[in-house]
């Protein structure tokens, strides 16, 4: 529990430091995620046989994104998940329900208007950052993400996205190591 509180605690700090920033335009998503931890760094290797192994337990994704220059975001994030007892995580099976928090500071770089000029109801980005995440300890992880949002009115979205998390502490843990998520979010503009 100690744990959780510490991550909240820290997720709260990367909201309130937002209000430093130059930017004008806010982002909230609420949606849901999947957690693939496979034991492999690549999402696509084996997909089909692994489709079961695909965490949505809790699937609950929320994150607040704020547009620093024409190009460039910041997002903090906050995702649940979990995987159930003897369900096949990353080359083992836990013996007990395990419950995955994360949260991530991303920069994310939108990059739709280079290769469509004309096109305002798409989005495009890719973005690196740095986050926490728990399963069973606490582990920190460099992260890579890729996505779209399709703008379906003026101020909501549908985001489609992955991340890849590239653990700090992989070969010490036997669950929290590198994994990836793949999130379905409603976008609003505030």
């Amino acid at each position: 529990m100690k744990k959780v509180i510490i991550l909240l605690f820290i997720s709260f700090f990367g909201f309130t430091s937002f209000a430093q920033n130059p930017g004008r335009d806010w982002l909230l998503s609420v949606g849901v995620n999947t957690v693939a931890n496979f034991g492999t760094r690549n999402p696509f290797e084996d997909l089909n046989e692994n489709i079961d192994r695909f965490a949505f337990r809790q699937p609950v994704a929320v994150a607040i994104e704020r547009k620093w220059t024409k190009y460039l975001y910041i997002e903090q994030d906050i995702s649940l998940n979990g995987f159930k007892e003897n369900e096949f995580i990353d080359n083992g099976r836990p013996d007990k329900d395990l419950f995955y928090f994360s949260t991530n500071t991303t920069l994310k770089y939108y990059f739709d208007d280079l290769l469509f000029s004309r096109t305002d109801w798409l989005n495009l980005y890719a973005g690196a950052g740095v986050g926490l995440f728990n399963m069973e300890e606490l582990n920190t992880s460099i992260n890579v993400v890729f996505g779209t949002v399709v703008w379906v009115s003026d101020n909501v979205g549908i985001r489609l996205g992955t991340m890849g998390k590239f653990a700090l502490n992989a070969d010490s843990r036997q669950y929290d190591n590198n994994h990836y998520q793949f999130f379905l979010m409603g976008v609003f503009k505030l």
